[in-house]
């Protein structure tokens, strides 16, 4: 009986360590990153949704992406507006004690009033794969960030920010090699320009020929006072009158002037490349941010580390050529093809190009000062 039970003891001790071992070679063989990854995806199979606020064109063009595929068990619920439509919406939830929002891509301007409010999440807290938290994936060996701190949001695009549309019938674009011959007199009072109160493209733009250090304020003061520009505050009557040839040129925005090459009218873009002073480059409003608080935390974290990985970019870009009007945009993760990217709207080596992201450029205020002193020495 006594060596029945020893016996017994023995086979006992003999599996447990059996299974330590096991064990540890399972720790070994599957990283730590692989068992999060496999216990979020659960959790957020329960979750069954996430929602993302979204600007109208790319949250669909998101919705259409693969994802969905991939993880038929988790919905994308979009809501889609303006990016100032959404703040007011968040806002308003949250004071009422509402959390609603997992996700937003939300433009450029508008996640940074979410940023200034506190309600935004780190977004690489939500990192899992080692391939999305590999930054030297990434355009210049870094993950770009609109904030000042780097953190909240994430800039997932960039493209080449063109600034001068022109009549194909009236204009030898190979005459410009610097944004100052936009001063030369004889382009006086043959320029339409969107509106500097109208925001969006205006801001953008404003913002390049007032932080670039071969223009600067003197340069957007002369545009505005010298050059009788006429203004327009909504698209496309700019695109419109210089089709027609009212105007020879228009500082308007690249998809409008797009559009309108596509249906046969006289009109391009210089490319900005051709300009000394060079490339601005834009996040073309696609950004992301992560919300805190939010009511599926596992199935936004699933869906930020597949659309930031190799897949998830890949497919996006795919999805831009067929859902946004302006077609596929080149997103800034390096280590995918982009072959599927126009020619003039990819980052290229050896250009001198000049990120409109920097938060420190956000601060109208200046700009729309040196503008308005320029209008009034006009009068």
């Amino acid at each position: 009986m006594r060596r029945e039970i020893i016996a017994a003891l023995l086979l006992a001790a003999l599996m447990g360590f059996t299974a330590g071992v096991a064990a540890a070679a399972d720790s070994i063989t599957a990283p730590a990153w692989e068992a999060e990854w496999n216990r979020t995806i659960k959790a957020a199979e329960q979750e069954g949704q996430l929602v993302l606020y979204s600007l109208t064109e790319i949250g669909e063009t998101i919705s259409n992406t693969g994802f969905t595929k991939k993880f038929p068990k988790i919905k994308i619920n979009l809501v889609a507006a303006r990016g100032g439509e959404h703040i007011a919406r968040i806002m308003a939830e949250r004071r009422a004690g509402k959390f609603l929002a997992d996700i937003g891509n939300l433009g450029n301007t508008s996640p940074y009033t979410l940023y200034q409010s506190h309600v935004l999440e780190p977004i690489a807290s939500a990192f899992i794969l080692p391939e999305v938290k590999d930054e030297s994936k990434w355009w210049q060996g870094k993950q770009q960030f609109i904030d000042p701190e780097g953190k909240y949001i994430f800039v997932y695009v960039g493209a080449p920010l063109f600034l001068v549309g022109y009549n194909t019938k009236l204009v030898n674009p190979t005459g410009f090699k610097s944004y100052w011959d936009l001063l030369d007199a004889k382009w006086k009072g043959k320029i339409a320009a969107f509106d500097p109160k109208a925001g969006g493209f205006a801001a953008t733009r404003d913002r390049f020929f007032y932080h670039n250090p071969d223009l600067g304020p003197q340069f957007l003061r002369r545009l505005f006072g010298e050059m009788a520009l006429t203004l327009y505050a909504r698209f496309p009557q700019g695109e419109d009158w210089l089709a027609a040839g009212k105007y020879s040129l228009c500082l308007c925005r690249h998809q409008s002037i797009s559009e309108a090459k596509s249906q046969g009218l006289p009109v391009d873009l210089i490319e900005p490349a051709q300009f000394k002073e060079g490339v601005g480059v834009e996040s073309r409003a696609k950004t992301l941010v992560l919300m805190n608080q939010a009511p599926h935390p596992n199935a936004a974290k699933v869906f930020l580390n597949w659309f930031l990985s190799r897949e998830g970019q890949s497919d996006f870009q795919k999805s831009a050529a067929k859902f946004l009007d302006a077609g596929a945009e080149g997103s800034l993760r390096m280590d995918i093809s982009k072959d599927d990217i126009p020619a003039r709207n990819r980052l290229n080596p050896g250009v001198k190009y000049l990120p409109q992201w920097n938060p420190d450029y956000f601060d109208m205020k200046p700009i729309m000062k040196v503008i308005a002193e320029g209008q009034a020495e006009k009068k």
